[in-house]
């Protein structure tokens, strides 16, 4: 009787605990890929702030750690040489959150591990929670895409797991290039169709210099944004040749 008394207890705190969406998963992660981000604010060791929704359009990397944890110090170096310094110019935001410690710590952490990206303050573990069940350790990784959404998680340091997520990185990032690519081949048809129009318009006016005059201005703002167009195109394909350069090495 104290069996089955037991086992509706248990089933009935894990429906709970489900409402609340907080079941962990075997590594302590209550969220999953596929998953919306949650929302949340984030402040650096320098003061400056930012949140999820201003990072929106970037791939993101957040990594969770901690001074105390042996096994963030030995993956930070990892994170340092082959992500950070890798595609940080190429479309990639690394964070570090360091869990429920002091500012001064922290900074001390960042130069400790020699880390470049920025670390960022989570008191109380707030934002750690949000992803993991509190009493679930460090040392996890959270790869979000373009449009908010969980496309990797990693748990401790494993160097085959750390692969994947290099190669989940590097796919994101190709979609970003080519989700600007047809972004700026889209704003290009349209500023050559306006620029048509105003020839047109031009040709229909006949000698009114003044209508003339006005239509000109327009089309010469016009042209300055297809330069602006093109300036973006020729740095589009440095950073898909950089892409292709990084994956054939």
């Amino acid at each position: 009787m104290s069996r089955i008394i037991f086992t509706f207890i248990v089933l009935e705190i894990l429906m709970i605990s489900a409402s609340f969406g907080q079941i962990a998963d075997e590594r302590g992660y209550i969220v999953s890929i596929g998953d919306s981000v949650p929302k949340f604010g984030l402040e650096f060791t320098d003061g400056t702030q930012t949140t999820m929704n201003d990072l929106r359009g970037n791939v993101v990397m957040l990594q969770f750690t901690a001074s105390w944890c042996s096994v963030c110090r030995k993956e930070m170096p990892h994170i340092e040489k082959e992500i950070w310094r890798v595609y940080k110019n190429l479309g990639l935001v690394v964070i570090g959150i360091d869990r429920d410690e002091p500012v001064k710590t922290v900074r001390q952490f960042a130069k400790e591990t020699q880390i470049s990206y920025p670390l960022a303050l989570d008191p109380d573990a707030d934002i750690f929670g949000l992803f993991s069940h509190k009493g679930s350790g460090v040392t996890r990784n959270v790869i979000i895409n373009t449009e908010g959404k969980i496309v990797f998680l990693t748990r401790l340091f494993d160097p085959e797991e750390f692969e994947k997520m290099i190669q989940v990185i590097h796919s994101e990032l190709e979609k970003l290039v080519n989700q600007e690519q047809n972004h700026l081949e889209q704003e290009k048809l349209s500023l050559e169709s306006q620029l048509t129009e105003l020839d047109k318009s031009i040709q229909k006016k006949g000698n009114n210099k003044e209508l003339q005059n006005t239509i000109q201005e327009l089309k010469n703002n016009i042209l300055e944004k297809v330069l602006r167009v093109k300036r973006e195109e020729e740095k589009l394909h440095l950073r898909k040749e950089k892409l292709r350069e990084i994956k054939s090495s």
